[in-house]
């Protein structure tokens, strides 16, 4: 009796500090980088709420409303801050670890094995550490997962919870929920027709069937038509959600600036997760595995790289969704097939480990040490320190000077964003660009190279001028702050004085 209370005192206590660890490592020093443009983009779409009353949904935006809804509901509680944009997705990274701890699946040290991969995997940090979509996307693909390797090993009512929650949160969220689905297909169908017809017969549906998953299937439902609905005050979101799959898809082929070749993912996974290759080596192996678990979930992660792969769009926060089936594979190897392998099961314990290392090395410079290292795959289209210095001066001045929230500002750029959510105290903020009409009198102007003449001719008074670069890979775009408003900058390589010199 004493042995089994020490055991579960020792699991429990394990998982506390595993909880402990998680929640510090996605939570603390949230700020610690500059807003992407994207959070920032999210950000503004949760203003307009306020405005409309509701999410409208957009199919060229293809992004789902949940994630919108969920924002909203962090910013009453806690405002609207950098750290409330992170804080959602950070809650979902902290989710996606401790989900394996609920016993799932019959295997227990496979859940234990994902746990640890999960926790360590520089991605899962890095992402789960940004106000995008994918943390919480990625969540619910792998709830999905767990409803359906349940069902592999046990059809019963949880297995089919699992996969209703799952696959109603991948859909309220992006459109690319039909390639997870689609590979899902394609693996369930490496068992065989026999074996797909006995798991998924009516009789075995039927029998797992009871009266809460009907309750739950209604409220999914419902909440489903609300959340595209704007809770029924824009009908046209059903033929929205619809419709959206056609310009979403045109965008996959077309690329739209964001075009790598097809091996773009393996280079990634060699300098950031460099674990998830060895998961790729074991699923080649695993598609012929007797294993159905390891077979499927091989099949499943081999077809989603291989999809992800062949569409020219790639950014790489798109990772998320490929590696967590890799680490599956890995730790269903371990759990299940190393166990009968003697001393060879220490070799590749060794690999691991070494790769482990190389991978929290990956997730500490990323995410700590050097938080807007270019030279980091991970690390795409970021805003800059530049970009940080510059609303901190605005804000810190706004501060003090609560009035200059009243005065005009001019974002006259053509890549705008994230300065309209930045800069959403300004009480008159302008978006003309700077090369097709000049307001009057503005305290700040934002403006591209273009549009820099005309500012300077249209200026009665001097203005600082200081070049500045917002984003990684954009043009430097020039920015003007009213003399008269700001005699003392903090910004002082390249700055001139332009304007009417007269005081």
């Amino acid at each position: 009796m004493k042995s089994v209370r020490g055991t579960h005192y020792s699991l429990a206590v394990a998982w506390t500090v595993l909880l402990c660890g998680t929640i510090f490592t996605r939570f603390y020093d949230l700020t610690n980088k500059p807003l992407h443009f994207d959070e920032g983009i999210n950000g503004w779409f949760v203003l307009q709420m306020q405005t409309l009353g509701f999410y409208k949904y957009d199919p060229n935006n293809y992004h789902g409303p949940l994630y919108f809804y969920m924002l909203q509901f962090f910013e009453l509680i806690w405002g609207q801050s950098i750290e409330t944009l992170r804080s959602l997705p950070a809650v979902f990274s902290v989710l996606s670890v401790m989900i394996f701890s609920f016993g799932f699946l019959a295997s227990k040290i496979t859940q234990r094995w994902m746990m640890l991969f999960l926790f360590l995997s520089p991605a899962f940090l890095f992402f789960g550490r940004s106000g995008i979509h994918e943390m919480p996307f990625v969540f619910f693909q792998i709830l999905f997962a767990l409803g359906m390797l349940r069902w592999l090993e046990k059809s019963d009512a949880k297995a089919w919870a699992l996969a209703l929650v799952g696959l109603w949160g991948m859909v309220t969220l992006k459109e690319t929920f039909t390639i997870t689905l689609f590979c899902w297909v394609l693996a369930l169908a490496t068992l065989g027709l026999a074996e797909v017809r006995r798991l998924f017969s009516w009789r075995n549906l039927k029998e797992a069937w009871n009266p809460r998953l009907t309750v739950l299937l209604s409220l999914l439902g419902l909440f489903f038509v609300q959340l595209f609905t704007g809770f029924f005050k824009n009908g046209s979101g059903l033929l929205d959600f619809i419709k959206a799959f056609l310009p979403w898809l045109k965008t996959g082929v077309e690329g739209k600036g964001h075009e790598k070749p097809f091996g773009y993912w393996l280079q990634v996974l060699g300098t950031a997760e460099p674990l998830v290759l060895l998961g790729v080596c074991i699923a080649l192996l695993g598609v012929f595995s007797r294993h159905k678990s390891l077979r499927v979930m091989s099949v499943f992660s081999l077809s989603q790289l291989l999809i992800y792969s062949f569409i020219p769009y790639k950014t790489v926060w798109c990772i998320l969704s490929l590696i967590w089936g890799f680490y599956f594979v890995v730790a269903i190897f371990f759990a299940e097939v190393l166990a009968e392998k003697g001393r060879w099961r220490y070799l590749f314990y060794g690999v691991a480990v070494v790769l482990i290392g190389f991978g929290v090395r990956s997730a500490y410079s990323s995410v700590y040490r050097h938080p807007l290292d270019m030279e980091h795959p991970y690390i795409y289209v970021n805003s800059t320190y530049e970009l940080k210095d510059l609303y901190d001066f605005l804000y810190g001045e706004t501060r003090l000077r609560p009035e200059l929230l009243q005065q005009t500002v001019q974002i006259g750029m053509k890549e705008q964003w994230p300065w309209p959510w930045v800069l959403r105290s300004f009480k008159d903020l302008r978006y003309d660009l700077c090369g097709k009409r000049v307001i009057e009198n503005a305290i700040v102007y934002f403006c591209d190279l273009s549009g820099t003449p005309d500012v300077e001719l249209s200026l009665t008074e001097p203005y600082w001028k200081i070049p500045l670069s917002f984003r990684q890979s954009r043009e430097t775009s020039f920015v003007y702050l009213k003399k008269s408003i700001f005699p003392q900058i903090p910004f002082t390589e390249r700055v001139e004085v332009v304007g009417n010199k007269e005081e």
